[in-house]
């Protein structure tokens, strides 16, 4: 989402919010040393940025999951195993 840096900035967006509104994002703007356009666009990036690492952080949950699940096959599997052999042991004794 980031602007090329060749690119430069022509479009204009109309975004209706109150004075009040305004004023605070104006005055966040300013501590940041930023314009308020810089501001917004920074927010933007900013939002669809955490929207991408809360879907990757969700697929990455999602395979944890399923890796829990794999392994507590596995275990019950090498159990089963593992009690057949020693039963083939003690009935070989």
């Amino acid at each position: 989402m980031e602007r090329q840096s060749a690119e430069r900035a022509t479009e204009r967006v109309a975004v209706l919010m109150t004075p009040t509104e305004k004023a605070a994002y104006a005055d966040h703007a300013s501590t940041l040393g930023l314009s308020l356009g810089h501001f917004f666009r920074e927010a933007g990036v900013s939002y669809v940025n955490r929207r991408t690492q809360r879907d990757e952080e969700e697929a990455l949950e999602s395979a944890l999951k399923q890796l829990e699940r794999s392994t507590r096959r596995a275990e019950q599997i090498f159990d089963q195993a593992l009690a057949e052999v020693r039963a083939a042991l003690n009935a070989g004794s």
